[in-house]
């Protein structure tokens, strides 16, 4: 008995449907509070944590909907590790990077938290994926 529920399981796919939903309501509900205000000061900081949640929700959506297809799972898959790399990277740079080039900056780290990190997740899946549909296409 495995105590997670494999990904092409009904409980996985309807786990990951929920994921993508909830992460797809919140990247809602930021993008609706910041764009309902008068002024649109501090975009700069929701749009790259929207962009993060809503690509989120669309890899557990493609995990949730793309069923058995191998040639899927490898797309999902090359999308969450490329992501991942690409987003880690830039929180790391976006982190360290001001830190070290203004140790007083107090508030430098918070360009990788809130900025190059969550872009770098986004760019990173979406490089992923379309460098996966331009290998399958080539085949």
């Amino acid at each position: 008995m495995t105590p997670t529920p494999p990904a092409d399981s009904a409980a996985g796919r309807i786990g990951s449907a929920l994921g993508g939903a909830a992460l797809t309501g919140l990247a809602g509900w930021i993008a609706w509070l910041n764009l309902s205000r008068p002024d649109l000061d501090g975009w700069i900081f929701w749009v790259p944590l929207t962009l993060w949640l809503l690509t989120m929700s669309v890899l557990f959506w493609w995990s949730a909907l793309s069923g058995d297809h191998t040639g899927s799972r490898a797309g999902l898959r090359s999308s969450w590790q490329g992501g991942w790399i690409v987003g880690a990277l830039g929180l790391g740079v976006g982190f360290i990077g001001p830190l070290l080039l203004n140790p007083k900056a107090n508030l430098g780290p918070l360009l990788g938290i809130l900025i190059t990190g969550p872009l770098g997740f986004v760019l990173g899946a979406l490089g992923a994926g379309m460098l996966q549909a331009l290998r399958k296409a080539s085949a």
